[in-house]
């Protein structure tokens, strides 16, 4: 299958190799109790060497588009996501497309499984946020020639299209907001562990004033994980007596924080502040109004479906790259 790697594979292709009907093939990948089990074996290895991906859907569609947009995000509980995806469904709607929605949990091979599954299902294109700016999903779509874009993210590649805001400059509107603040000790909270994150902490890192004492705890994902986080800060970081301000990189786990410490009886603001990052919409509502770093992320969604659907319309489209502004929003947590 040597002369076949720059091309995609068909179900043609494994059956000539293996010397068998197309019919054998399918019935390996659909009812493989009907099949010989020395000729099972043969071509699924095959289909292993080769990177086949079955069309599911060749012989009703004949080769005509699904008008449907595989949507891969990271996480479907997560308001900046659902914020994005309604961006994506404001556009492809009015174009007459669906929108198959996924999420990938921050799993990597999850992630690639999925992309796998919408190629499969013939979908007309793909908008993927990926685990990684090294994802092997964006080499995949690459290889499989389907038209996508990426979305909060900005690959190493100016072949490929995205759509992201600015997180470096992001960081360091946080680093100038908290140098006015005048904490005496500063305290950073992430979660996943993602260009996005790394390029806000350089951002906040390379503006922040040098006499502020800095913290960075990671690994605290959502909101209930920053609820629970909570008891640590007051004991070993005694942020109930310090003057501190807390960065916390994810809105979500921000409220949590806030909604914990408010339970126990810790003003927020007082010798507290509490600064986010996203400005999801219960922000703005949540029990002590967070003051945040925004994204346009309804933008970031419809700037990216709108990109897609003109490579649909236009395979040889050059590709897009816009990055979006960040900006402060000063509510009463800090």
């Amino acid at each position: 299958m040597e002369e076949l790697k720059n091309r995609e594979i068909t179900i043609s292709d494994i059956a000539r190799e293996a010397g068998v009907s197309k019919s054998t093939v399918s019935r390996v990948i659909s009812n493989p109790s009907l099949v010989k089990k020395s000729t099972h074996e043969k071509i699924l290895a095959l289909i292993k060497r080769s990177g086949y991906i079955p069309n599911n859907l060749a012989q009703s569609l004949a080769g005509s588009s699904t008008k449907t947009i595989g949507v891969i995000i990271d996480e479907l509980s997560n308001f900046f996501f659902i914020e994005m995806a309604e961006g994506i469904d404001s556009v492809i709607s009015d174009a007459g497309y669906s929108m198959l929605l996924c999420s990938s949990r921050w799993i990597a091979e999850r992630e690639e499984s999925l992309v796998r599954s919408m190629i499969s299902n013939r979908v007309s294109g793909v908008l993927l946020a990926p685990v990684s700016e090294k994802s092997k999903s964006i080499s995949l779509l690459e290889k499989r020639g389907i038209p996508f874009v990426l979305m909060d993210c900005i690959p190493k590649s100016r072949k490929i299209s995205c759509v992201a805001v600015d997180n470096y400059k992001g960081g360091q509107i946080a680093g100038k907001f908290i140098n006015e603040c005048h904490k005496q000790q500063l305290i950073v909270i992430t979660g996943y562990d993602h260009q996005t994150i790394t390029n806000r902490i350089a951002g906040l890192k390379d503006t922040l004033n040098p006499s502020i004492k800095m913290k960075h705890y990671s690994g605290i994902k959502t909101q209930n994980e920053g609820y629970n986080f909570v008891p640590i800060l007051l004991v070993k970081e005694q942020i109930d007596h310090i003057p501190t301000m807390l960065f916390v990189t994810n809105d979500n786990v921000a409220i949590g924080i806030i909604n914990r410490l408010i339970e126990q009886k810790v003003p927020v603001p007082g010798r507290l502040s509490v600064l986010g990052y996203d400005n999801i919409k219960p922000a703005a509502i949540c029990r002590s109004p967070l003051t945040t770093i925004h994204q346009p992320i309804f933008d970031m969604g419809k700037i990216a479906a709108a990109e897609l659907l003109e490579k649909i319309a236009d395979p040889h489209r050059p590709p897009c790259h816009r990055i979006l502004e960040p900006s402060l929003v000063r509510r009463e947590s800090a």
